[in-house]
């Protein structure tokens, strides 16, 4: 994955939230973008939080190289009551 995609998807106005997907099958929603900070070989993406404070719990590091798309982030399936 080059730097200027990741980029691209940050600057948009108004800002869409997308997800990053690795190769290993693991995705990271970024919901806003100072959740992640880019460098030349890696993506941090700040994970966790309790969602009234921009305080990430942890932070996942994603290397360019094992990133293998980026797209919608995943919808929560709402689960069924008995």
């Amino acid at each position: 994955m080059r730097v200027e995609e990741i980029s691209r998807l940050l600057k948009r106005k108004p800002f869409e939230p997308f997800a990053i997907y690795m190769s290993d099958g693991a995705s990271y929603p970024v919901k806003h973008p100072d959740q992640i900070i880019i460098t030349p070989r890696a993506a941090y993406v700040g994970i966790g939080g309790n969602g009234r404070e921009p305080v990430a719990q942890d932070v996942v590091i994603c290397d360019l190289v094992h990133i293998t798309r980026l797209g919608p982030v995943p919808k929560r399936t709402a689960k069924r009551r008995k």
